[in-house]
């Protein structure tokens, strides 16, 4: 009560700020078991001397992995919890995989976790590599279900959520009083998971879903979203990750209950995004895609090269009562230097309240930030394509004006028919080739990812 009173009175001078907490988004370690031998992510490139915490035609070395979450305690080590969102095992052939090899990368990483943080939650998912075969994630009981759920059981610590992750691998768990997390297997949505394409609801995922968020708009409950695979698309390459009949479904879910949902959280792009979603021409709930800690990148047949990027980890502030996305502090490795150097270390490259010039990162405030991305010229979009690659080597190209409309029509429109129409409105008077600022051709997109 005291306190209360406190954060009443005294509120502009920072006083009882409790309500304030913070946590960690990692994501696509991509550790490369044979990085020190048979370079089997290396894109088919000699990598003659390979760096001690990587090199940015590889995935991860296990050095990599292990010094990017030790690294995180001496940013900050007292966090409310870390959301880690997937995608474990490399980029190799499925002939140099197995269940078992697939579990043992994850169960390593888990146990570095526990070691790191041990009286610290980790709400996980599985990315859509993590599976065997590759994305192939079932709509029923399976051995990586269930193989998975005995390690992260005391993270989850709810008895109740084992049917539901032997079932498709998600859970829900309750951050507190007013505030639920939400972990999907968003990979079953995955355009290249042919074991659910042909279903209307795998592993009754999107009933349960939807029953979650009605049980907790009744409760009073936010709800924070996490998952590997997100809806919508990516930009400037126009590449939409779920089916189209998946991602319109859980659009449509996100938009019944955004005034439950504080925020959503996802990985897969290895690049650092966000999108909103909107009802007419307001915005109702963000979606933040924080950057890989692997600095994979692959090199096309004709020649066309993906920009270089660095590993990043995300350090999130929020709203502990409503979940509200406050503050996003972006750290990234400078890949050269920590190989030279031969110390791997976090620096922070940008604060997302500052460089955008925006109070907080809720709905309203990222909506502004859309508003100020529409001008090229502007330094929000210079510092938003500096960082889609977590400050690469900058590429000597700039986003030309038909990237630059992409993108917003990306950051905006999450359906087909809303995005496809965005676009067609500024192919007629916008005839400038799209660089490689970003990615790649669609057709290997879809391959790489």
């Amino acid at each position: 009560m005291e306190c209360l009173y406190l954060l009443t009175i005294f509120a502009l001078f920072g006083v009882c700020s409790s309500d304030e907490g913070w946590f960690w988004h990692v994501t696509d370690f991509h550790w490369d078991f044979s990085y020190w031998t048979d370079q089997l992510s290396c894109n088919g490139m000699n990598i003659s001397q390979p760096g001690t915490f990587g090199n940015q035609w590889c995935d991860s070395p296990w050095s990599l992995v292990e010094e990017s979450i030790k690294g995180l305690g001496p940013v900050r080590s007292q966090v409310d919890f870390i959301i880690w969102t997937g995608d474990t095992v490399p980029h190799v052939s499925g002939s140099h995989l197995s269940k078992d090899l697939n579990y043992e990368l994850v169960e390593n990483i888990t146990s570095l976790m526990q070691q790191e943080f041990p009286n610290t939650k980790v709400y996980a998912t599985f990315g859509n590599h993590d599976h065997y075969p590759t994305n192939l994630f079932p709509p029923n009981n399976d051995d990586i279900y269930n193989a998975t759920y005995l390690i992260w059981k005391a993270w989850i610590n709810d008895d109740s959520q084992m049917d539901n992750f032997h079932k498709g691998g998600y859970y829900t768990v309750k951050l507190g009083n007013s505030l639920r997390l939400i972990a999907l297997n968003s990979n079953m949505y995955y355009t290249k998971d042919t074991a659910t394409a042909h279903l209307e609801d795998p592993a009754d995922q999107f009933r349960w879903l939807e029953q979650t968020l009605n049980s907790s708009q009744a409760a009073n409950e936010k709800v924070i979203l996490i998952g590997h695979v997100p809806p919508g698309y990516t930009t400037p390459r126009a590449v939409r990750w779920m089916t189209k009949e998946f991602n319109q479904k859980f659009v449509d879910i996100v938009l019944r209950h955004s005034s439950t949902i504080a925020a959503l959280h996802f990985g897969h792009e290895h690049h650092d995004s966000f999108r909103l979603f909107y009802k007419g021409e307001n915005p109702v709930a963000t979606l933040f895609i924080a950057p890989s800690v692997t600095p994979w990148r692959y090199q096309l047949s004709n020649g066309e090269i993906e920009p270089a990027h660095n590993p990043g980890a995300r350090l999130v502030k929020f709203d502990r009562q409503t979940g509200k996305t406050l503050e996003i502090l972006q750290y990234y490795a400078d890949l050269d230097k920590v190989n030279a150097n031969k110390q791997f270390v976090w620096t922070l490259g940008y604060n997302a309240s500052s460089i955008y010039g925006i109070p907080d990162l809720g709905d309203d405030s990222m909506h502004e930030v859309v508003g100020k991305l529409t001008e090229s010229s502007n330094s929000e979009f210079l510092n938003f394509v500096k960082w889609y690659n977590t400050n690469g080597k900058n590429p000597t190209e700039t986003c030309s004006s038909k990237c630059h409309q992409a993108v917003i029509c990306g950051l905006r429109h999450m359906t087909e028919n809303a995005f496809q129409k965005c676009l067609d409105q500024s192919t007629s008077t916008q005839t400038m080739p799209i660089p490689n600022i970003f990615v790649t051709l669609v057709s290997l997109i879809f391959l790489a990812f």
